[in-house]
Order: structure tokens, then C-alpha cells, then sequence
């Protein structure tokens, strides 16, 4: 088959996220498996095609995703008149394909889900503080406008054009039941149309070889600092731990994202929350993918409380290196930890019950170790490049088999085909 992946995220130039490392992965896994592949993504500093282990990647040069939605829509259907791509898969997030469905809509399209813009705005909204209520009272009254209170901010499916790009995919792919179950409900998208494929994984000799038996009495928190991925009810659990557990370290590795606090990235807001207990705390910032595997070596625990997550991939690192997990129920950690066969799930807006694995974990460290191996043969057994590859080539030639045949080829862009796309923060 002939594979295009358009994805504004992808390493090196726009890695920003879980979605540039599924975009690599996947386009190495379909062009290692026979498989002609060419990937359309995103750069701030350089345009243009180059091969890249076997794969051509086309750089369109842009500021942000947004403007990438416009800017790939040209190169990709000059490309495929010469390249004749037979389907193109791209993400929800920023509805990416939309030019390209409007000026190529022979192409089938497959759209894969991985959390949509609105869903990571409601989980990051923290209801304002009475401070913020009165300075949005004042402020108001000063311009001589009627006051109105902060509240969640309301939604609208039908305005958002990432659910519009969605319905128009020939399939919906997911790596969660969970995602797809909700924005089945949300977005009310047809379940005929949704496949549930998790991500590829290959976890690397230096994760596979961490020991199982370790002692290193450490705690570990990968990912952004920031509300969604539950670093706020993790604070509360923590002196819960040191009571009972007072060797423990923690260690946060992360880039730090605005806290509750004005004025306050996460990371200083943690540290003035918990400064009774600044010495058994670790803030690393952000690191490279490289630098995981011995950080992982010295960790006994890793703890993922989100309020939500799809498929993260720093919970498949853990599995690989045979830590005791502690995950969340709210998202697809619970398919990915066996509900609970190969680590513990809690429910994320509980700190006592964050609190009570944790501790589980550090009082006995024979069932840590019982649960890593197991989740160590889960990922080689369940996530393997073979078994994701054979479901991936299905979803590809379902796609194109049901694609409708549609008359004529290159169309113009309707004016205002290419929406105003809000970019995740």
C-alpha cells in the first residue's frame, strides 16, 4: 500500500507531544512491513522532502498547527499526483486533513483519535478562586460593562471543526475503548466506524534490561506538570505517604505548566505546597527520551493519577522496565495495566486511594516485583510490532474498501474550508 501520515507533530522539529512518537513509530512499523510510506509534517525552520530511514518526510515550514492545517493541504496534493497515496491517516487533534480531504477527496482517510482539544481544556479547568471572581467583577465594572462570574467555559460539538474532520474519515481509529466510548457519546460518532487498535510499542534493550528486584525506595511522576495529569491530588497524597513511608523519595520529570496560582509555574506551586518536605522532592524539568530508561532504573514506583488519559506512552515505558504502576482508572490505563492484572489503577480524584496503592507498593515490594514482570510480558506479548502491524494493514484496506467512489480529483478549497483550529494547551 501507499501510506501517507500527515501529523503537524513528529520528531525531530515538532516533537511536542505523544502523538510525534505514535507518527514515528507507526510510519517505521508500515514501511518495515513492505509498505510505501511518506510522512507530511510540520517545521518552524526548514521546508522541504527528505528520506529519513527509508521514509520520505515532507517539512512544510509554519509557526504552529494551525497554520500547518493550511500549509500541508498544497504539498500533499501535489505530492500525490505523482505518488498516488492509496489512503492517509492523520490525527483529530487541529482536524490537520481537512485542506487535504477538500482538495484530494479521493484519498481514503482514516482518522486516528488521541484526545481532542476540548477533552484536554475540560479536564485542565479549575473552577476560579474567589480572588479571580473579584478581580473579573472589578475589572468589568471599570469598563463600565455587567460583571459576569468565571465559569467552565461551554462547548459546542457542532462548531468544532475537529469533530467535523472526524466524521468525515471512511474509519475512526482508537487506542482506547475508553476515548472511543466517550466521544462516541460526545461527538456522536457512528461505532460502526471506530476500531479500536492500541499503539505500537517497541521498548528498547535499555528498559527490558532495568532489573526487576530494585530497592531505591523512589517514587516517579513522568509527564507535563499540569493539572490534567493529576500532579494536584498527587501533592495531597504525598505527606500522606511520608507518614507511613518517611524513607521515600519523589521524583518529578517533567516540563512544569501553569499552576492554580497566578504567577506560579506547577513546579514552584508544588514546592511551596509541600516545603515541610522539599528534601525528599526531585524536580528534573524536561528530558529527552534518552534519558528515561535511567530514571527508570532508579525508581522502584511510578505513579500516573491523571484525570484523564488515552494510551500514554510513558506508562508503556514503565511497563517495559518492570516498574509497580500506579495508574488511573479515568482513560486507557485500565486496558493498558490488564484492569488491574499488572498494576494498580485508583481513581484519580482520590488522594487517600493515590495514597493506598502507593503505599501497597512500598510495603511490599514482592508484589511490585510480581506486577512489574507481569507488566514487563504484557508489552512484549500485547503491544508487539507484529500484532499491531497486522491490525493496522486491516484498518487501511477496510478503509479503502469502504471509501466512496467519488467523481473527478483535484477541487478547489472552498472559502472557509480551512477553520480556525484551536491548538492544545
Amino acid at each position: 500500500m501507499k501510506i501517507a501520515f500527515v501529523s503537524y507533530e513528529y520528531p525531530p522539529d515538532t516533537a511536542v507531544g505523544g502523538i510525534a512518537t505514535y507518527t514515528l513509530q507507526i510510519a517505521q512499523l508500515m514501511q518495515q512491513r513492505g509498505h510505501q510510506v511518506e510522512v507530511f509534517t510540520g517545521s518552524n525552520h526548514r521546508q522541504g522532502a527528505v528520506l529519513e530511514h527509508n521514509i520520505l518526510v515532507h517539512r512544510v515550514r509554519c509557526q504552529n498547527r494551525a497554520a500547518f492545517v493550511a500549509a500541508v493541504a498544497p504539498v500533499f496534493a501535489e505530492r500525490h499526483r505523482e505518488a498516488q497515496f492509496e489512503v492517509v491517516e492523520s490525527p483529530e487533534i487541529g482536524a490537520e486533513s481537512q485542506g487535504i480531504t477538500a482538495l484530494v477527496p479521493e484519498v481514503p482517510l482514516v482518522v486516528k483519535l488521541h484526545t481532542p482539544t476540548y477533552l484536554i481544556r475540560q479536564v485542565n479547568y479549575l473552577p476560579p478562586t474567589v480572588g479571580m471572581q473579584m478581580r473579573r467583577v472589578g475589572g468589568a465594572l471599570r469598563r463600565g460593562q455587567v460583571p459576569s462570574l468565571l465559569s467552565r467555559p461551554d462547548y459546542d460539538p457542532e462548531t468544532d471543526p475537529e469533530r467535523a474532520q472526524t466524521l468525515k474519515a471512511d474509519l475512526i481509529t482508537t487506542p482506547s475503548q475508553a476515548l472511543g466510548q466517550a466521544l462516541t457519546q460526545t461527538w456522536q460518532l457512528d461505532p460502526d466506524r471506530i476500531r479500536v487498535v492500541p499503539n505500537p510499542y517497541l521498548p528498547t534493550p535499555d528498559l527490558l534490561d532495568i532489573p526487576v528486584d530494585t530497592q531505591t525506595n523512589r517514587v516517579t511522576f513522568i509527564g507535563r506538570l499540569e493539572v490534567r495529569k493529576g500532579v494536584l491530588e498527587l501533592a495531597v497524597a504525598i505527606p500522606q505517604i511520608l507518614r507511613h513511608h518517611p524513607k521515600t523519595q519523589f521524583r518529578f520529570v517533567g516540563a512544569a505548566w501553569p499552576s492554580p496560582v497566578p504567577g506560579l509555574d506547577m513546579e514552584q506551586y508544588l514546592l511551596q505546597r509541600l516545603h515541610r518536605h522539599r528534601g525528599q522532592l526531585e524536580f528534573t524539568g524536561a528530558v529527552p527520551l534518552t534519558a528515561i530508561p535511567p530514571l527508570l532504573a532508579e525508581t522502584d514506583i511510578c505513579v500516573f493519577p491523571s484525570r484523564w488519559e488515552n494510551f500514554p506512552g510513558v506508562c508503556l515505558e514503565a511497563m517495559a522496565a518492570a516498574r509497580g504502576i500506579v495508574g488511573s482508572t479515568a482513560g486507557g490505563m485500565v486496558e493498558m495495566l490488564d484492569h488491574g492484572a499488572v498494576g494498580r489503577l485508583v481513581n484519580p480524584q482520590n488522594p487517600q486511594a493515590i495514597a493506598a496503592a502507593m503505599g501497597e507498593l512500598l510495603h511490599d515490594p514482592t508484589l511490585r516485583m510480581r506486577l512489574g514482570h507481569a507488566a514487563r510480558e504484557r508489552i512484549l506479548t500485547r503491544y508487539n510490532l507484529a500484532t499491531i502491524g497486522q491490525l493496522q494493514e486491516q484498518i487501511y484496506r477496510e478503509a479503502i474498501e469502504r471509501h466512496p467512489q467519488r467523481q473527478g480529483h483535484k477541487t478547489d478549497i472552498p472559502a472557509g474550508v480551512i477553520a480556525n483550529v484551536p491548538t492544545p494547551h
